[in-house]
Order: structure tokens, then sequence, then C-alpha cells
């Protein structure tokens, strides 16, 4: 009797011990799988919330594209196809750039004189274009490369050569008033 239940709990051990690698496995599984399904959800949470991701009906908007010919690179300020006319070189992002755009506009509405551009110096595109300190300049450059200017500028140009040049906030403050007269 003594054996038969040693073997008994021998069998029962061996039954156990195929249980239990075949529990640890499907263990390992559902945690996997329970790992992917939470990188899922929050995947997917994120889209949505991010808005890549959208229910329901799409709305078209339609926006009537509108073309700006005023805002130029600074690489482009000696080949406009006008015969003559001004640059406005300054940082958008100044405070007291409102004021600029505000004399500006004025100046281009009531359509007084030549065309003026303007060239945001804070793009990346036109920072070679600003004078930095201990760099030389020349006054009245006649080839782009030539080209350095401070925080603010205004150029008039004609026959795609610079012929005035005026810098400094109260300067081009008071020649822009003066071109609105």
């Amino acid at each position: 009797m003594q054996k038969n239940k040693k073997t008994k709990k021998q069998k029962l051990n061996y039954s156990n011990k195929i249980y239990d690698h075949n529990t640890e496995a499907w263990r390992i599984i559902k945690i996997l799988l329970g790992i992917i399904l939470f990188l899922v959800f929050f995947y997917l949470l994120a889209m949505i919330m991010t808005g890549e991701i959208k229910f329901g009906k799409k709305e078209k908007i339609e926006e009537e594209t509108v073309i700006q010919y005023d805002e130029i690179l600074a690489g482009q300020s000696l080949n406009r196809m006008d015969e003559e006319y001004y640059v406005l070189y300054y940082d958008f992002s100044e405070k007291i750039a409102s004021t600029y755009v505000t004399y500006r506009d004025a100046y281009t509405q009531a359509l007084k004189g030549i065309p003026m551009y303007m060239v945001d110096l804070e793009n990346g595109f036109n920072t070679g274009y600003v004078l930095k300190e201990g760099e030389e300049r020349v006054e009245l450059p006649e080839e782009i490369n030539q080209l350095k200017v401070l925080n603010p500028t205004i150029l008039k140009i004609k026959d795609h050569k610079v012929i005035e040049r005026t810098e400094g906030k109260e300067a081009v403050k008071n020649l822009l008033k003066e071109l609105n007269k």
C-alpha cells in the first residue's frame, strides 16, 4: 500500500510538473499579449488625440488661395521685375514689427509710387545677409553677395542696384511716415 501511495504521488507530481510547464508558458503568452494590447491602446489613443485619426464626417473647408508677393527672401532683393522699388528688412517677430507693417500697408493701399517688398531677417534663408559685429559692408551694393543689412533697413533699388539706404528703427519709421504723406 505504501508503494501504491508513492507511485500515485509520483504520478501526481509528474502530472503537476507537466501542468506547471504549460501554465507557465501560457502566463508568459498572456503577459506578452497584455503588453501588446496595452501599447496598441495607447498608440491609438495618442493618434486620436493628435487628430491623425478622426471619427465622423470630414468637413471640407474651402479657402480661397491667396498668393502674397510682398514677402521675399533677401537673396531676391536685387532681381525683382520692377524698375524701381523699396525693400524693407526687419525681424517679423519684434514688437515694433506691427508698426512697420501698418505704415507699409498704408503706403501700398494708397498705391503711392513704387512697390515695397518685405524681408524677414529671422528667416533661416535670410540670416546670411544680416550684418554681424565686426563685418564690413558695402554701402550701396551692386551684387547680392555684397548685401549686408542691419535690423531694420530700407533699401531703395533702381535697375537692380541699391541707390539709397536707410537704417535704424527711428530712421526707418520716419521714412515710412514720409512715404505715406
